[in-house]
Parts: C-alpha cells; structure tokens; sequence
C-alpha cells in the first residue's frame, strides 16, 4: 500500500465540499471548493478555491478563482452585530436569541454566459443578468443588468458589451438554450454577432 498516496486522496477530499447542489452536463469544478445548496448550469466553469451557497448559476459560466458568493446577511441597526443575538443558527457554538430576528440569507441568481474574474465577492440577493462580465476584484453589491461590464469597489456599471438592440435580440434568442446546431453557429459566427442575431432573431 502507498500510504503517501492515500493520505493525499484523504487530504484532497478535506479540502472539497459539495452538499445539497446540483450540476448541469459538463461542468467543471477545480478543487479545492465549497459548494452548497447551489444549481450550476451546464457547460460551466468554476475556478480554484471558490466559495458558493445559495446559489443558481446558469449556462456557459466562466468563473475565475476565490469567488466568495452569498455568506449570509448581518444587520447593522441592532446594537450588535454578533449573530447570537439576532440568530438561532449558533454561528459561535451559542444562541441567546428565541427566535430568528432578519432573513440572514437571500438567494443569488447568476444569469447563463456570465464572466466572472478573479477574487470576486457576490453578496446576497444580488442578480446577475445573462452575458455580464465582472471585473476582478469586484465587490457584487447589486444587480447588474444583461450584458453589463461592471468593475469595483464599490461596483459600477462601466459600459454594455452591445448595442440595445442587439442585447434585446441576444435576450430573445436564448442560444445557451439552443440545440447543437445553434452552438456550431456560434462558434462559426464568434466575431459575427450580427450575422448571428440576424439569423436566430424573430421579428
């Protein structure tokens, strides 16, 4: 027996969590991660050391490393901030709360085709339109709308990757829905965006 290998594989399985999650057709995860109560699209990616909960993230996702994504909600109007006195959870190992006094955790909605780059924060109940792009760094304290390019800290929304009425059309066509013709189209058409839309787009 290699004992050098198996104190590996059992050091390997410590530093990955995955629980209460679902994946779509192949998406790839780089370990280590913690992954829980989250629905990841297929053809998806997510990059080392990543940190998500509370989560749907949609198609296509390019998802750099160290993205921390949803990590509960703290109030700050109360005399404190420590969740043993808002919270039945016993965060510190100890409640002194009956009863839970906020929502402490709002669901995260990533649309499909997003990038996302590194060391990226996401806090709770933020959405995440389709086609967005979210520079490095950046801490996710509000929506960003479809095809936005938003950078920051904290976060702004520097331009949109396309024209209205071509977002409008992207929007409509839906092709990280479509079947694989659709997806060979986009690959022979990358750098035609016109040409695509002008052939998938109704009206």
């Amino acid at each position: 027996m290699n004992i050098f290998l198996d104190e590996n594989v059992y050091f390997d399985q410590l530093r990955v969590s995955f629980t209460s999650s679902k994946l779509g057709d192949n998406v790839k995860l780089y370990k280590p991660y913690k992954i829980d109560n989250a629905v990841i699209g297929s053809y998806s990616y997510i990059a080392e050391n990543s940190i998500i909960s509370e989560t749907i993230i949609g198609k296509f996702c390019s998802i750099g490393p160290n993205l921390v994504c949803g990590w509960g909600i703290h109030p700050i109007s109360g005399i404190s901030t420590a969740p043993m006195f808002y919270s039945t959870c016993k965060q510190n190992g100890i409640t002194l709360s009956l009863f839970d006094k906020i929502i402490e955790r709002k669901r995260i909605s990533i649309g499909n085709d997003v990038f996302i780059g590194a060391n990226v924060t996401i806090l709770d109940g933020v959405t995440i339109g389709d086609g967005a792009i979210i520079g490095a760094g950046a801490v996710v304290s509000k929506d960003i709308p479809p095809y936005a390019i938003a950078v920051g800290v904290p976060i702004q929304v520097l331009k949109f990757r396309f024209e209205n009425d071509t977002i409008e059309k992207l929007m409509q066509i839906k092709w990280w829905d479509s079947d694989e013709g659709v997806l060979k189209d986009l690959e022979a058409m990358f750098f035609k965006i016109n040409d695509f839309v002008d052939k998938y787009a109704k009206g």
